[in-house]
């Protein structure tokens, strides 16, 4: 259970940074598509807070302990926080993919852990986040395409 309890506290850590992250760009876009993406990053960075929420309490139900200061995050993350000046939509849809499929990847890697050390709740927990980032890669590829 130990490497489950790991692997969440590596996600929790990853979303905490891309929580800040997408808070740096939604007030920092700028260009063709502001309001729309200003739009879409509140939902984004409202949506990865929910995802917190809810790993850091997973963590407790299977009896670990979230990490929960700025300085574990940093420590553990592997995303890395955006520069703090102004970025273009384009520019910010391509980092938050990035991001997402590095976050998919993790959801995937604790789905097959959780599976390996019978943990069911967590593998079924964690369907809902593998859907979601699915789905938002699927609209980003899509926007994309040229």
């Amino acid at each position: 259970m130990n490497n489950v309890i790991d692997k969440l506290n590596q996600y929790l850590a990853d979303l905490a940074v891309e929580y800040v992250k997408l808070h740096n760009y939604h007030w920092n876009v700028y260009g063709q598509g502001f309001f729309t993406l200003h739009g879409k990053l509140e939902d984004a960075y409202e949506s990865i807070a929910k995802e917190m929420d809810d790993v850091a309490e997973r963590i407790l139900a299977i009896g670990g302990k979230p990490k929960g200061s700025l300085k574990n995050y940093m420590e553990t993350a592997t995303i890395q926080e955006a520069a703090e000046e102004g970025i273009t939509g384009l520019a910010t849809i391509k980092s938050v993919q990035t991001d997402y499929q590095n976050l998919l990847a993790q959801a995937k890697g604790i789905k097959e852990a959780a599976e390996e050390a019978k943990d069911y709740g967590t593998s079924s927990f964690i369907d809902g986040a593998i859907v979601n980032f699915e789905k938002t890669l699927w609209m980003f590829n899509s926007y994309l395409k040229s």
